[in-house]
């Protein structure tokens, strides 16, 4: 009889745990290498539900107003994943920087925290190993006039061949087409164009390129859409 009970016992506790919320944040840490100063910049993380009970989110902490991480919806249904994206505006600063947003859940008092760094440069043309001009997608639209293309450069001043990635989810709203290598010494072009369903608004993101050769490296190039 003890031992009956003792099973049951056991049984319990254990549909009571796994029936309790759970939440997952596969990578919790992006490097967006070189970033230009005055910038936003833009990543996005997955929260997957790894529990047998809704995952509700009470709140996204971040250390500035410099950070935002709107939400879409403040819940996570079980076995389901939910794409959150973070906005970072650099500002002035120069250096290497970091960010540190946590998700809050109505039940878990424990944070789960993200990582984001990078390093903010003056002169992202003047970068070493891999420079690039123009070092923003600037998309604009006046009442006469919109730019919904731009192109950009990749100068390679190493003396190996570097091969390109694209280590952030693409944005939403335009496309980006990259070289899959910049040769040694030499140069690659690339280009970001907007999407038609997207020309009449206003949108920050980036896109984040890895070159990898000997060494890796990285850089971000900030995308905007500006209407004056």
């Amino acid at each position: 009889m003890k031992c009956c009970l003792l099973t049951l016992a056991v049984l319990l506790v254990g549909s009571g745990l796994s029936a309790r919320p759970g939440l997952e944040i596969p990578s919790k840490m992006f490097d967006f290498g070189s970033i230009p100063d005055q910038s936003t910049v833009k990543h996005s993380f997955w929260f997957k539900s790894v529990g047998t009970d809704t995952v509700r989110i009470s709140k996204i902490a971040t250390t500035c107003q410099c950070t935002t991480m709107p939400l879409t919806r403040d819940w996570v249904a079980p076995g389901d994943s939910m794409l959150v994206s973070v906005f970072w505006e650099l500002g002035r600063r120069i250096g290497k920087v970091g960010q540190y947003p946590s998700a809050l859940l109505v039940d878990d008092p424990k944070p789960h925290y993200m990582s984001l760094i990078g390093q903010v440069v003056k002169n992202p043309n003047q970068g070493r190993p891999v420079s690039i001009s123009p070092y923003k997608g600037e998309l604009a639209r006046t009442a006469t006039r919109s730019i919904d293309s731009v192109g950009f450069i990749l100068t390679n001043h190493g003396d190996e061949d570097l091969t390109v990635n694209v280590v952030s989810p693409p944005p939403d709203e335009c496309f980006v087409s990259f070289p899959g290598l910049i040769p040694a010494g030499g140069q690659a072009a690339g280009h970001i164009k907007l999407k038609p369903e997207f020309s009449d608004g206003e949108f920050m993101s980036s896109v984040t390129l890895e070159f990898e050769g000997e060494i890796k490296s990285r850089l971000t190039i900030p995308i905007r859409r500006k209407a004056y």
